[in-house]
């Protein structure tokens, strides 16, 4: 058998006295012999439905953030023949400690947009709190404790702008990441034209050392025989001794970049590199020439004018975001009495509302004035980033011509003095010249075919230069797509 309470007064209505009634709804407790029986309103039993299939909905729609890739990079294991230049891209892009910061950073911006996307919902809060005393008073709630489920204020135009700066950031982040790929890819053909140069260098350097210590050799006979002097030893032994001198200063350098190679790679230290320098140029530039390059094509590509881009549309959402603060928020409540209120009810109740700032300045509307300056001084520095591209562009085709035209050059001094050393050698094998002589014809032979090894390695980082600023190297070996994921 059970007896039905009569409806109380809300805390408003008995503080107001007679009058219209409160528009917030109460359950209504029914008492049975098996206990106390809370019967929820359709309002309440409506809201918490709702609550519950919007949190589910979220929980399955949104994506859960993925682990940052730097946590996910695996060693690569280095193949046992020599590693080509494409292989080493291929290393470089997954485990190189230059590129792993830009890299992260990708997944912290992926976090940042997960957090903004899980904000399209409203957070809830639950709070509870039990008295442990009371005051002796029999128009106080029956119940020692207070339940309440609760949202902190929601705009949902501010939830909406802020997903789509986030997402608007993580293509920035993705640029800034394959421009930094795109640059240390470049700074990784370096090397490997700086050792294809050093290896070619060092084989002349040597045939150099064998001609300096047979003329030593050549002079040492002759003083032992009275025509030479001690002075012309002394020359002899200078010349070898700077001709060595200069190979140990080769050696450092190709010690020095195969060092800068494995940091470059991300290797330990004890492990050893073995570059593949067969057709260094070839393995580096590709099919690529300065005159398939072009200042529209390089504008198209270029990471920094994507970058800038991105930074406008991030710039207009966050006017949108500012006005969107100016607008009202959302509140959401659902709570038991207060056990130490005036009023012996129970339930739960449901309320809803807004948050309006009466008064903080004019922040808000001086904060939409603030971000629409800030994106006029962004749209005036276009002009000034694309102007900055073209300098670049011309200064860089100023600098292959230089060194096209120093390599021709070197070209033609090796060629001059080769042909002198064939007519030494001629003029020795007739008697008309000493061995001094074809010696030192040779050594000018093998001093101009190492200025051409240098000058070519010049000319074919100035082409680089230019086919990372034309974005063909980056787009060779890395989309922006294979990030977005």
């Amino acid at each position: 058998m059970t007896r039905n309470f009569p409806k109380l007064q809300s805390p408003l209505d008995m503080w107001a006295g007679a009058g219209p009634r409160s528009m917030i709804a109460v359950a209504e407790p029914i008492k049975t012999v098996r206990g106390l029986r809370v019967r929820l309103p359709r309002v309440s039993l409506a809201i918490a439905f709702l609550t519950i299939l919007l949190l589910i909905v979220a929980s399955v729609t949104i994506p859960w953030g993925r682990p940052a890739q730097g946590a996910e990079t695996r060693p690569v294991s280095l193949p046992e023949t020599p590693l080509t230049f494409e292989e080493s891209v291929k290393i470089a892009i997954n485990q190189s400690p230059y590129l792993t910061k830009s890299s992260l950073e990708i997944d912290i911006r992926k976090m940042d947009e997960n957090d903004s996307r899980y904000g399209m919902v409203p957070p809830l809060t639950f709070r509870t709190v039990y008295y442990v005393n009371r005051p002796n008073d029999p128009n106080l709630s029956p119940q020692p404790y207070s339940l309440s489920f609760s949202t902190d204020p929601y705009n949902p135009l501010g939830a909406y702008f802020s997903l789509q700066a986030q997402k608007l950031a993580t293509k920035g982040a993705i640029y800034k990441h394959l421009l930094t790929i795109s640059e240390g890819l470049k700074n990784l053909g370096q090397i490997y034209l700086d050792l294809a140069a050093l290896k070619k260098v060092a084989v002349y350097q040597k045939d150099l050392v064998k001609e300096s210590q047979e003329k030593l050799t050549y002079m040492e006979n002759r003083l032992s025989i009275g025509t030479a002097t001690s002075l012309d030893v002394k020359v002899a032994q200078q010349e070898l001794e700077l001709a060595k001198g200069e190979l140990k200063t080769i050696d450092l350098a190709t010690k020095r970049n195969l060092n800068a190679l494995r940091g470059f790679l991300g290797l330990p230290p004890s492990q050893q590199v073995n570059p593949d320098l067969r057709d260094a140029d070839r393995q580096v530039l590709g099919s690529f020439t300065p005159d398939s390059a072009s200042l529209e094509q390089s504008k198209n590509r270029s990471y920094e004018i994507k970058i800038f881009e991105v930074e406008k549309k991030l710039q207009k959402y966050n006017i949108s975001l500012a006005i969107a603060k100016v607008f009202p928020s959302l509140l959401f409540n659902t709570q038991t009495p207060d056990p130490l209120s005036a009023t012996n009810g129970r339930g739960l109740y449901v309320g809803v509302g807004l948050e309006i700032p009466v008064w903080d300045g004019f922040k808000r509307i001086r904060n939409v004035s603030r971000q629409k300056t800030a994106l006029r001084q962004l749209e005036a520095q276009k002009d000034e980033k694309e102007s900055s591209l073209e300098n670049k562009w011309n200064g860089i085709l100023g600098e292959i011509q230089d060194a096209e035209m120093a390599l021709k050059l070197a070209k033609s001094r090796e060629e001059l003095a080769r042909l002198k050393s064939q007519q030494n050698e001629v003029r020795y094998q007739s008697g008309e010249l000493q061995l001094p002589v074809v010696l030192d014809g040779r050594k000018e032979v093998l001093t101009a075919q190492k200025d051409a090894a240098r000058n070519n390695a010049i000319y074919g980082k100035m082409v680089l230069k230019l086919r990372e600023a034309s974005g063909d190297l980056g787009n060779t070996y890395v989309h922006a797509s294979s990030f977005e994921e």
